[in-house]
């Protein structure tokens, strides 16, 4: 870098800062999707539903809008999902946040987590759903009922469904390329023979 200009390394410091910062942003729209985080954490995206972190992911803070089922590994750093009403907080968990503009539900498959909306908190666990409607202005506890298991079953079929079209895709392929060089030999064989006569 002793060569560089000194306005070329602050240029280059700059990107280096910049791409290590870059956001990434997954959205679904009909469709369900899959993350799988730089710190080893999983989430499930519903239909029409977005995550956005940033890629160093040295925070561990995910923005989401919509409906998004997490496996959170454990860290040394809290992990943060922010939606457009309140933030979840864990350490490491299996948890459903389903959002909207104004309503915030959260429902714990195993672990904890906080709820934090404006300046209410709470604290819940396996077994355990919280529900924030801005109408009411407070989280309420009620009993987990799992609804997200549903739309993951879904997802799951999905995938295998495309799983099964891509096996016989690629069955299909094979015995058509296997015919090609059938072909391809039967009409080496033959210039072979009208060379060789």
């Amino acid at each position: 870098m002793k060569n560089i200009k000194p306005n070329l390394q602050v240029l280059l410091i700059l990107a280096l800062l910049f791409s290590s910062c870059s956001k990434v942003k997954i959205s679904t729209d009909d469709n369900y999707e899959t993350v799988n985080f730089p710190d080893g954490s999983f989430a499930y995206l519903n239909k029409n539903s977005s995550v956005e972190f940033n890629q160093n992911f040295t925070e561990r803070i995910v923005k989401q809008k919509g409906e998004v089922f997490y496996e959170v590994k454990k860290g040394s750093n809290p992990f943060i999902v922010k939606t457009e009403t309140g933030e979840v907080k864990v350490l490491g968990t299996k948890f459903n946040a389903k959002s909207t503009e104004n309503d915030l539900e959260v429902d714990v498959e195993s672990g904890s987590v906080e709820v934090k909306v404006n300046k209410l908190v709470e604290s819940i666990k396996k077994g355990q759903k919280a529900v924030f409607k801005e109408t009411e202005n407070r989280i309420k506890l009620a009993k987990s009922e799992l609804k997200h298991k549903q739309w993951i079953r879904n997802l799951k079929k999905d995938f295998k469904k495309l799983g099964k079209e891509i096996g016989n895709e690629s069955k299909q392929l094979k015995k058509e390329s296997k015919e090609i060089g059938k072909e391809v030999t039967k009409g080496f064989n033959k210039l072979k023979k009208k060379i060789n006569n």
